[in-house]
């Protein structure tokens, strides 16, 4: 436990400050990871064009950060309306944190938007609040120093699994068009065979029908001498038939395959539906991570899927992908929590999991029987939100995390 007065007490001397810090009274070296986490490249602009002029909101993105980072270490104007921005941006995390009395829990406060990817409020009500000595500010630059070099390594990651992904889709759309291109040589082929069948069968039937004539007039006619014509037209007659059922049977068989056919087709044609979906849904994190509006929120961002604080179970899928999951919920706004699918996993420690989840995403490439009947059975009976996802692949998830962010009804398999 600690003492909240003596907290403050010690936070007023090593700090000199009573009140929340301005933006002009903190160190020289945190303006630069100040402005440039806490404020958007599109923000600096629109503040510089307020302040000075449109000629001066032109220039470059890295002579902007310079210029504004140069230019708030003094109360005037500029820092003045740089505070105004951040403090209206932020009023919610400021709120926050303004009511922890206790250096203890305003680090604890400070981890925990760290790991759910809130650096941004986090940084600037951290570094505003009285209780914030040169330690906490010492941890909290080295915190962001590191993340800068992390979001880095994984926008590279992601761009990888950005080009495996659209070679992955080439090769399919290549297949697809093969395939497509040979259904249809077939189902051509197919036609004109089936065209020229029906043209024999039409034949034979018209000279079926031309021998029963014939034959009715021969035994109306009654004569013995006629009886040996008459017997070999009726054997004609037995064989005509045979081979019209012949050619029927065929004219089936060919249907058939041509009804295969465009089913092979319409199911390719849904893969790669599916697949368009899930590189749309990678693309949109891609482009997410390469974006400038670091610590934007969702609201405002139509590229980045929030999750807003939902509580996301992972059942299955292969274990090394794991923290490529846990990296993508982290970016949504959401808490992630994995079950292996009862390879390693105790079956009960998923009832538990279920529980607490507010939503259930289930790799069925990689799971066992037992775990997949008692999820599907528990989310039915406790109306749990589920998705399962064909395979373990990162754009598999990535179109699942989407789907859970948009509200998409769950698919049961």
């Amino acid at each position: 436990m600690c003492d909240a007065s003596a907290s403050a007490k010690g936070a007023e001397v090593s700090n000199g400050f009573k009140g929340k810090r301005k933006l002009w009274e903190l160190p020289g070296k945190l303006l630069c990871p100040v402005i440039g986490t806490c404020l958007t490249t599109s923000e600096i602009r629109k503040l510089a064009e307020k302040v000075v002029d449109k000629d001066q909101a032109r220039k470059g993105d890295y002579w902007l950060h310079t210029w504004v980072v140069s230019n708030c270490d003094s109360k005037h104007r500029l820092s003045l309306t740089v505070q105004k921005h951040l403090d209206k941006k932020f009023a919610a995390a400021i709120k926050r944190f303004g009511q922890l009395k206790c250096r203890d829990k305003l680090k604890q406060a400070w981890q925990q938007h760290i790991d759910r990817g809130a650096s941004a409020e986090a940084l600037w009500a951290l570094l505003t609040h009285p209780l914030c000595d040169l330690a906490t500010q010492d941890m909290a630059y080295e915190t962001i120093h590191m993340l800068s070099h992390q979001i880095g390594a994984g926008q590279r990651a992601d761009l990888k699994r950005l080009h495996d992904v659209e070679k992955e889709l080439a090769e399919l759309k290549k297949a697809l068009d093969k395939s497509q291109q040979k259904a249809r040589q077939t189902i051509s082929s197919k036609e004109s065979q089936l065209l020229t069948l029906q043209q024999q069968l039409a034949e034979l039937k018209a000279e079926n029908l031309r021998l029963k004539e014939h034959s009715q007039r021969l035994e109306q006619e009654g004569s013995r001498a006629l009886a040996p014509q008459l017997q070999q037209l009726r054997n004609e007659l037995s064989s005509k038939s045979s081979s019209v059922e012949i050619l029927d049977k065929q004219k089936l068989q060919w249907q058939q395959k041509l009804r295969q056919s465009e089913d092979n087709i319409l199911d390719l044609t849904q893969k790669l539906q599916q697949r368009e979906q899930e590189t749309r849904a990678l693309e949109g994190f891609v482009k997410q991570s390469l974006s400038p509006c670091n610590g934007c929120s969702a609201d405002s961002c139509r590229d980045c899927p929030d999750l807003k604080g939902q509580k996301i179970l992972c059942v299955g899928g292969l274990h090394r992908m794991t923290d490529q999951y846990r990296e993508l919920v982290s970016r949504c706004n959401g808490e992630f929590s994995h079950h292996d699918g009862g390879i390693e996993d105790r079956s009960k420690r998923l009832d538990a999991l279920l529980w607490s989840a507010d939503a259930v995403i289930c790799a069925t490439d990689c799971i066992s029987h037992d775990a997949y009947y008692r999820l599907k059975r528990f989310c039915k009976q406790h109306k749990k939100r589920h998705l399962f996802i064909p395979s373990s692949g990162i754009s598999s998830f990535a179109k699942a995390m989407d789907d859970v962010a948009n509200e998409v009804s769950c698919i049961s398999l």
